[in-house]
C-alpha cells in the first residue's frame, strides 16, 4: 500500500513538475516577446523622435538664416518688404560705362494692355527699397495695375543741379531706365510718370527740365526749385506737376533759402510753364481728419493747359504723407496723416499723357 501510495507522488509530482516547466517557458517565450516588441516600439519612436527633431532643428536653422539674411539686408537698407500681389525684380542699366541697379515692382498678373509706370526716386543717402518701403508702393502697385520702377543714385545721391561740374549724368541714366523699361516691357510710353522726395525730388525737376519728352508728369514731395534749374529750365512743353512741402521742413525751407526757390515761387514757375492764370488760384482744404499736428491746402492752377497744384502742409516736415520711413537720426518733422501721398499722387497722375 506504502508502495503504491510513493508511486502515486511520484507521478504526480513528474507531471506538475512538467506543467509548471511548460507554463514557466510559456511565460519567458511571453516575456521576450512583450520585450522584443516593446523595444521595437521604443526603436521606432526614438526613430521618430529624432527625425522629427532633425526636422525642426533644420527648419529653425533655415529660418535663422532667412532672419539672418533679412536683418542684414535691412541694416545694409537693400530690403524689400513683400506685398501680396505683386512681385519685384532688378533690371541692370548701364550708362558712362557702370552697370546700374533699377527695382521693379509689377503687379502678379501679366498686363492684357500696356501699362503706366511710375519712376519713383529716393531721397539722399537713400536705396531703392529705403524709399519703395517708405512710401508702399507696393499697395499703390496692387490696388492699380500700375508698375513702379525704382533707379538708385551713385553713391545714393542723385545729381539735380544742372550747373555741377562734377556727379554722374543722372539725366541721361534716367532716359535710358524710361527707354529700357518701355523697349522690353509692356508699358505705355506716354503714361511715364516721376515721383521723388526731397533730393529725389529735386532731380525730378531736373529731368522734366531736360527730357520732358519722356514723361507725362511730375510729383515732387519735399522739394522745391533749385535758382540755378530756374535759370536753365526751359521745356518746349508743358509739364503737370504736383509739389508736396511742409511749412516746417527743417532741411528744404517753405520760404527761399540758400539757392532755392521757395514753395510758392516754385508753383509760380511750373504755373507758368504750363499756362495757367498768373492772377488767379484756386484753393481747396484737405479734411484735417486726423490729429497730427498738420492741415493741407492745396493750390490749384487756373486755366492750364497742364496741371499744376501745389500741397501746403501746414505744420509738416521733410516728409512724405502717410510714410513709413526707416529709424533716421535726423527729425524730419511732423508727417500728414490727412491724406496718403500715394493715392494722392495717382490722382494727379491718373489722367496725365505724353503729348
Amino acid at each position: 500500500m506504502r508502495r503504491h501510495f510513493l508511486i502515486s507522488v511520484t507521478i504526480c509530482l513528474g507531471l506538475f513538475s512538467g506543467n509548471a516547466s511548460a507554463s514557466l517557458a510559456d511565460s519567458l517565450q511571453t516575456l521576450q516577446n512583450n520585450l522584443q516588441s516593446s523595444l521595437q516600439t521604443l526603436q521606432g519612436n526614438l526613430q521618430n523622435s529624432l527625425q522629427t527633431l532633425q526636422t525642426n532643428l533644420t527648419e529653425g536653422w533655415q529660418n535663422a538664416q532667412e532672419q539672418l539674411e533679412i536683418g542684414l539686408a535691412r541694416l545694409q537698407h537693400s530690403y524689400l518688404f513683400p506685398t501680396d500681389g505683386t512681385i519685384s525684380f532688378e533690371e541692370a542699366v548701364e550708362h558712362e560705362g557702370v552697370g546700374r541697379r533699377a527695382l521693379y515692382i509689377r503687379p502678379l498678373a501679366d498686363p492684357v494692355e500696356p501699362v503706366p509706370a511710375i519712376i519713383l526716386l529716393h531721397y539722399a543717402t537713400g536705396t531703392s527699397e529705403d524709399i519703395a518701403n517708405a512710401t508702399r508702393i507696393g499697395d499703390l502697385v496692387a490696388a492699380t495695375g500700375a508698375w513702379a520702377i525704382v533707379p538708385e543714385g551713385q553713391n545714393h545721391r542723385w545729381n539735380d543741379d544742372p550747373e555741377s561740374a562734377t556727379g554722374a549724368d543722372d539725366v541721361g541714366y534716367l532716359a535710358k531706365v524710361i527707354e529700357t523699361a518701355t523697349a522690353r516691357y509692356p508699358i505705355d510710353p506716354t503714361r511715364i510718370y516721376v515721383a521723388g522726395m526731397s533730393n529725389g525730388g529735386f532731380m525730378a525737376t531736373r529731368l522734366a527740365c531736360e527730357r520732358p519728352e519722356l514723361i507725362a508728369a511730375v510729383a515732387s514731395v519735399a522739394a522745391s526749385m533749385r535758382t540755378s534749374q530756374s535759370r536753365a529750365c526751359a521745356p518746349a512743353q508743358t509739364m503737370p506737376m504736383m509739389l508736396v512741402l511742409g511749412t516746417s521742413d527743417p532741411y528744404v525751407w517753405y520760404d527761399a533759402r540758400l539757392g532755392l526757390l521757395s514753395a510758392q515761387d516754385t508753383f509760380r514757375f511750373w504755373a507758368q510753364i504750363n499756362g495757367c492764370d498768373p492772377s488767379a488760384v484756386d484753393l481747396e482744404d484737405v479734411p484735417d481728419v486726423a490729429d497730427d499736428g498738420t492741415r493741407t491746402v492745396i493750390s490749384h492752377g487756373v486755366g492750364c493747359t497742364g496741371d499744376t497744384a501745389l500741397y501746403t502742409v501746414e505744420g509738416g516736415g521733410h516728409t512724405w504723407p502717410q510714410w513709413s520711413p526707416t529709424i533716421s537720426p535726423f527729425n524730419l518733422g511732423r508727417v500728414a496723416q490727412d491724406f496718403n501721398g500715394d493715392q494722392a499722387i495717382w490722382a494727379f497722375f491718373e489722367s496725365q499723357r505724353r503729348p
